[in-house]
């Protein structure tokens, strides 16, 4: 697909194009259900579900529309608009996405057009651009300043986009109202172009003229060059060394390489191919680089791998998913590969879920020295085009280069063509979950969907899983396979508990360090080992306080206080973004006692490296990998020991494999357990047993020595992850659920209300609300403004409905969208903005 412009005349359409062939697409936008187009003649025998075709919608604006079927049957109450253009030669999206696509919008109760949006890569998404263009011949006109300016502008350019324009005149405003006063003095038109984004690479390659190709025609060649042009005589030798020159098997030489190689400027080289000695030739290439395997390397299951991988392919030989819960280390990741091989053995293609792009740095490693050039990766931080080319490599029939696709979330919708096997590691984890925008769907979950779609054996893997997957475990609809021992015979780490009211009450804390964790850690700095910290709150201070008044600086925009960040001498926002630079005094009363409370991953840095001045310390959150490769900077580093003290969030939890941590320090367990959300224990004791996880890796070495510093030493949540007990973690958790009716013995659904004025916001959300209980009862809790009542300048209510298990959920949907459609069309709450999350989490 190269860069194409597609001219779309949105008001004629020829009357001879008449046909009884219609199809319904779906367009990228957040409007309900599909639409129904009449499809010309000239496409009746191209057009098919899965193509995009381009598609009115609204007065002038055309779209990349994903077209879900065709039939012919008219709409009823409206007159069908034709089909503009077919961009595709073959479907981009398979049948099984597009049903895919269909339960998603069903289950998670958004529209179409956002699951479209969420799937496609941008490249995939077009829609018009509107641009202006003067007449050929607009007379004497009478015009403004702007009006000249736009004017003389078309004189030298044939036209102009509106972005352009904005530019030009500086604002929104000034190019709407310049460009209604030009079209009035019939002095420029409209029109709209559609244009393809996505461009492929090409690579420029030299070839050898022929007539050169003989010995004695070279000497000759060589002997004129030497007399006149030494520069071009030692690049020509240069390209004979690359080519293999007189090999009988000579290779065209890269260009790029070529000018490196050499040393010479490419002008000297025009000169050899303006003399046709060379000839250029391009050729598209892909942004994907490949990992050749240079020699298999051939594992070794120990026996507790190879009962594992047993039962885990008995569970599948019956249908079932299986979850494999293995305790951290204990060699889950080699049954995922020895997995792998049976399903490439079959020539099927495998999908291999992970919740973080971080966990793909080491990943990807490990299954390319396996499985070479099969991988790919593919999550956000690729730029579009080298997701485009993973989804046109994947949609190609009989290509299938990358057959293992390793990714976060959105890999989910990928085109595969023949998939056998769904890996889901972590599953657990909550980065599973979309939270904004829709559709806000768990991939976990609907990995469980995709394979029943596409037939495709799926493994969900952790050491944590979550209730909800030991539920189904427990009800039979899936089987569960345990690993209880750690690979090599490493011994589970060590958990102390560091009693921080204790410490404080005796004065033995070094700042937020106890001293249990600071002799624990001068140990392992001193025996050559690494240390990874864990804080869940990044920047410096997470408050400043008024010493007299107790003022605190706020988001002018949110309900919440300002997070100070050293390093950038600012108050951030981390809900949306803003910052300013903090008061010298009090603005409250006008003190100058202004002092710093609690403590986020950037103070620790600070005082990890006044109390440890030799060692290398680094943080990793999301003000350090920001950056497309900043995660594998970090991880190769930490990796190659040039790092010493690793500080980071919840990212350094997730599935991360270092032999020489020795120490592993949980900070402030408090602010896991303290939480108000009903999975707060579950996911404190998760991310605790996660990052404590991450010591004493190393066969070879003494056992890893994990440290909780908390205020609350026996709280129960601790207890249990000191003693490595998840089942009675769970069992607690599922009677609590039970009694209180909470997932997964009921079905959550939550529905907030927002605007900028917080008196409608109430208004509308009880109106609602009441609405919802006339058929749903007191299955309606709520609504109530949340913890953080104003986001982005709205204000936000909630209310939540639990629904049984035995109800009919689809009914119930249904019921609950239809009171949501007519209450947004009524007059006095059109205005508010209602979303709603299936199965929050």
């Amino acid at each position: 697909m190269g860069s194409q412009e597609h001219g779309i005349d949105t008001m004629d359409r020829p009357i001879e194009e008449r046909s009884t062939y219609f199809a319904e697409v779906v367009v990228p936008l957040h409007v309900p259900g599909s639409y129904t187009y009449r499809v010309p003649r000239k496409f009746e025998d191209r057009i098919r579900p899965g193509m995009r075709a381009l598609v009115q919608f609204g007065r002038k604006k055309v779209y990349a529309g994903l077209v879900i079927s065709t039939h012919h049957k008219a709409p009823t109450d409206y007159q069908a608009k034709y089909v503009l253009d077919l961009l595709d030669a073959e479907a981009i999206v398979t049948s099984h996405q597009l049903d895919l696509f269909q339960w998603m919008a069903s289950y998670y109760m958004c529209y179409p057009g956002d699951v479209i949006n969420a799937s496609l890569p941008a490249g995939f998404r077009l829609s018009s651009e509107t641009m202006i263009s003067k007449y050929d011949d607009p007379g004497d006109l009478e015009l403004d300043t702007p009006g000249h300016l736009v004017m003389s502008t078309l004189d030298h350019r044939t036209e102009l986009s509106m972005d352009d324009l904005t530019e030009m005149l500086g604002g929104h405003t000034a190019a709407y109202q310049t460009i209604s006063r030009l079209i009035a003095k019939k002095a420029v038109s409209l029109h709209e172009v559609v244009k393809e984004k996505y461009k492929p690479k090409y690579e420029t390659y030299l070839l050898l003229n022929p007539a050169y190709e003989s010995e004695s025609a070279m000497q000759s060649l060589f002997d004129q060059l030497e007399k006149r042009a030494k520069a071009q005589t030692a690049i020509l030798m240069r390209f004979i060394e690359l080519s293999r020159y007189g090999s009988g098997n000579e290779i065209p030489v890269l260009k790029k390489e070529l000018l490196e190689k050499s040393g010479v400027s490419p002008g000297v080289l025009k000169s050899l191919t303006e003399k046709e000695i060379l000839h250029e030739v391009k050729e598209e290439v892909g942004r994907i680089k490949d990992h050749r395997l240079e020699s298999p390397i051939d594992l070794q299951l120990n026996e507790e791998q190879s009962s594992a991988l047993s039962e885990i392919q008995s569970g599948m030989a019956k249908g079932l998913p299986v979850l494999l819960h293995g305790v951290t280390s204990s060699g889950k990741t080699e049954v995922y590969i020895e997995l792998i091989k049976t399903h490439l053995q079959r020539d099927e293609q495998v999908l291999y879920l992970v919740p973080e792009i971080a966990l793909t740095t080491q990943l990807i490693q490990r299954l390319q020295s396996h499985f070479g050039e099969k991988v790919a990766v593919y999550h956000s931080h690729h730029s579009q085009a080298e997701r485009m080319e993973i989804w046109q490599n994947l949609n190609s029939p009989g290509i299938h280069d990358h057959r293992i696709i390793l990714g976060a979330r959105s890999s989910i919708f990928l085109p595969f063509q023949k998939l056998g096997l769904i890996i889901v590691d972590e599953e657990h984890d909550s980065s599973f979950k979309q939270y904004d925008p829709a559709p806000r769907y768990q991939a976990r979950d609907t990995a469980l969907m995709l394979g029943r779609f596409t037939s495709a054996q799926v493994l969900l893997g952790s050491a944590t899983p979550s209730v909800e997957s030991i539920h189904m475990c427990n009800e039979g609809r899936m089987k569960k396979v345990e690993m209880k021992k750690r690979f090599g015979g490493i011994s589970m780490p060590e958990i102390l508990v560091a009693d921080l009211g204790r410490e404080r009450r005796r004065r033995t804390m070094t700042s937020h360090f106890s001293s249990l964790l600071m002799e624990s850690l001068h140990k392992a700095l001193n025996d050559g080992k690494q240390v990874i910290l864990f804080q869940n709150r990044r920047g410096y201070n997470p408050l400043w306080q008024c010493e007299d008044c107790a003022w605190t600086p706020e988001c002018r925009r949110c309900d919440v206080s300002m997070t100070y960040h050293k390093a950038a001498h600012l108050l951030k926002c981390h809900y949306c973004g803003s910052s300013g630079e903090p008061p010298l005094h009090c603005p409250s009363c006008g003190s100058k006692e202004l002092k710093m409370l609690g403590f986020g991953t950037e103070k620790i840095e600070a005082e990890m490296a006044t109390l440890l001045p030799d060692a290398r310390i680094q943080r990793m959150d999301l003000d350090t990998t920001r950056g497309k490769h900043a995660y594998t900077r970090i991880l190769s580093d930490f990796d190659q020991r040039k790092i010493d003290v690793l500080i980071g969030t919840q990212m350094v939890t997730k599935g991360l494999d270092f032999a020489n941590v020795a120490v592993v320090g949980i900070l402030n367990a408090d602010l896991l357990i303290n939480r108000s959300d009903f999975r707060a224990f579950e996911r404190a004791y998760q991310l605790m047993t996660q990052v404590a996880g991450r010591a004493g890796r190393d066969a070879k070495g003494e056992r890893g020595k994990v440290i909780i510093q908390t205020a609350q030493p026996e709280h129960w949540v601790v207890r249990n992850v000191v003693d490595h007990s998840y089942e009675r973690l769970i069992e607690q958790e599922l009677l609590e659920r039970r009694n209180f009716k909470y997932p997964p013995f009921v079905r959550m659904i939550t529905l907030k209300v927002s605007h900028k004025k917080q008196e409608l916001v109430d208004h509308g959300a009880n109106e609602l609300a009441r609405r919802l209980r006339a058929f749903l009862g007191e299955r309606v809790l709520g609504p109530q403004f949340p913890y953080i009542s104003r986001i982005k300048d709205r204000y936000r209510m909630e209310m939540i409905v639990k629904i049984e298990r035995e109800a009919s959920i689809s009914q119930v949907k249904l019921q609950i969208q239809d009171v949501v459609n007519r209450f947004g069309t009524e007059k006095d709450f059109k205005s508010l903005r209602v979303t709603i999350d299936v199965d929050p989490q």
